[in-house]
């Protein structure tokens, strides 16, 4: 238990054993409770809480914050052993920079998870913020829980890379464990912020390096073609009401996530009308739709390719609430509607599912050169490969795209070098 004083009462010649009430102030505890036993040259005070027996120390250090702990004993000869060993080990650590307070990784852990759960609250990093509990949670927890900080060593770090790779199956990919690595660094730099540990302790980091990803098979442009086209009439099939309506839903998510490059999941998916805005461009007086949108990266504004001005029209075609308005009246209203929505209101979970019946359907599900299945990341990673064939500039491409220009570098080097090809040979 911590008491509130501003400094250590002065040494007294009388050593009478008295107990009090804690948390009182400095000038009540001399007037009331004068007699305690000092050690150290008055550096370590020895007392005892009211209704207990047990001698208690407290101290200051360097920090000049007060610290108090439990001798656990009832004898003085052995509580003035106990405090004097406890103090000297609390100068060792501080002269060594270690703090002094001592936490279990678990708990530190848990406080950090707090911190990181209210930044989503608040809309920060909603992705990567996900991804960091999950792996403290799962991983970093359940292995380091009872260890403290300055305890993890080389050693340790490298038991814990074998136990998570027989815990996974497999030898994780580099992206996996940056992440890894990432909520790791984020319970340490917690740690140091709330002094529970120093910032010259040696801990060790975890490692980044593991296999390398795959890159994620897209469509060629033919393939691409082919498949817009067959969505024409695949759309317009289903067994039942609800596998009808997500063919509908599906055709148009497709051919928006083909116009814009964005991400599936949260960030298309969350779409309202309200986002969506007709931009005019100063200089050729040109319209372009504008769509905002908030994902992994934070939110944005992205450019759609024209022909996903039809997608939208027929989105707003079957919405009931608008009654056969035109788009662009739709968009003037700006409407705080989901725009990916099954007619009962509700939201889809996933267009994962749909998405692979119709590779399946249309033939496309493998890619030829790797045999790998596509997904529908493949959307966005065609996209990407095609506005980069077509011209665009790394900056602008990693702008709309919502990610940084050494992500496009590194995922798309063997393009740009291909690219570049007629100009390196001259």
């Amino acid at each position: 238990m911590k008491f509130a004083f501003n400094k250590c009462p002065p040494v007294t010649q009388k050593t009478n054993v008295i107990n009090f009430e804690p948390a009182v102030s400095r000038e009540l505890l001399l007037t009331k409770h004068p007699n305690l036993i000092y050690m150290r040259d008055g550096e370590v005070v020895l007392y005892k809480r009211a209704n207990s027996r047990v001698w208690q120390a407290r101290f200051k250090l360097y920090d000049r914050k007060w610290h108090s702990y439990s001798t656990k004993h009832y004898s003085l000869e052995f509580a003035k052993r106990i405090a004097g060993e406890i103090y000297d080990e609390a100068r060792f650590r501080e002269r060594a920079g270690i703090a002094f307070i001592r936490r279990k990784y678990e708990a530190i852990a848990r406080e950090c998870i707090k911190e990181i759960e209210s930044e989503r609250e608040a809309g920060i990093k909603l992705m990567t913020n996900r991804d960091y509990i999950r792996a403290i949670n799962k991983y970093l927890i359940p292995f380091f829980g009872n260890y403290c900080l300055e305890n993890i060593t080389p050693e340790l770090i490298s038991e814990y890379e074998k136990w998570r790779n027989k815990l996974m199956g497999k030898v994780p990919q580099s992206s996996t464990l940056t992440t890894h690595a990432s909520a790791y660094n984020r319970v340490i730099e917690f740690a140091i912020r709330r002094g529970w540990l120093s910032q010259a302790a040696p801990i060790p980091h975890l490692n980044r390096k593991g296999l390398k990803g795959k890159a994620r098979p897209a469509f060629t442009r033919e393939e691409l073609a082919f498949l817009l086209d067959y969505l024409k009439t695949y759309s317009n099939g289903g067994h039942s009401k609800v596998a009808k309506e997500m063919r509908l839903l599906s055709r148009d998510y497709i051919e928006l996530l083909t116009a814009t490059g964005m991400r599936c999941g949260r960030e298309s998916q969350n779409i309202r009308w309200r986002h969506i805005e007709w931009y005019i461009d100063p200089k050729t007086e040109k319209r372009y739709l504008r769509i905002w949108v908030d994902g992994k990266t934070g939110a944005r504004h992205l450019i759609a390719k024209h022909f996903a001005e039809d997608a939208l029209k027929r989105l707003c075609k079957r919405e009931a609430l608008f009654n056969n308005k035109p788009l662009d009246q739709v968009l003037s209203e700006q409407h705080d509607i989901l725009v990916f929505k099954l007619k009962d209101g509700t939201q889809p979970k996933s267009f994962q599912t749909t998405f692979k019946w119709l590779m399946k359907a249309s033939g496309l599900l493998k890619d030829k050169s790797t045999g790998q299945s596509r997904t529908l990341y493949s959307l966005r990673h065609t996209y990407a490969t095609l506005s980069m064939m077509d011209g665009m500039d790394i900056h602008t491409l990693a702008k709309q795209m919502g990610t940084s220009v050494g992500m496009i570098e590194r995922h798309y080097s063997k393009l740009t070098a291909t690219m570049a090809a007629e100009k390196l040979s001259v």
